[in-house]
């Protein structure tokens, strides 16, 4: 698997700042363990004091739902902003068009979608 994933964006992206290039087997395996690992941090989730951003691909390995539902442990997305933006929660949803797990990092959607969010004082 590792060998196939040196054709993908995110190897190049490994590539160009990892110390040991060589090891990117390594990284792979353990990711790999890592996502097989059931786990549920709902409860988690609704109690993070901090402003949180999703940022997914809409052709993202994690499925647009999942994301929604994520924001919504948040308290995003239950109810309308009303017109003075008073209802808003400081957390943000994103999903990027036309982008993958693989190559959303590498697209300037990304950071035009981020950087509002992170220099908002009000966030933060």
């Amino acid at each position: 698997m590792a060998e196939s994933l040196k054709q993908s964006p995110m190897y190049e992206a490994y590539a160009r700042i990892a110390p040991r290039k060589e090891d990117w087997p390594v990284l792979v395996k353990q990711l790999t363990t890592a996502l097989k690992i059931d786990y549920d941090w709902s409860a988690e989730v609704a109690r993070l004091p901090m402003p949180v951003m999703i940022v997914i691909g809409d052709a993202d390995g994690v499925p647009p739902s999942h994301a929604v539902k994520f924001f919504g442990l948040l308290g995003g997305g239950k109810r309308d902003a009303n017109w003075d933006r008073s209802g808003m929660t400081p957390h943000r949803l994103a999903t990027l068009p036309g982008l993958t797990h693989y190559d959303i990092n590498l697209s300037p959607a990304l950071s035009q979608a981020v950087i509002p969010f992170l220099d908002d004082g009000s966030t933060g």
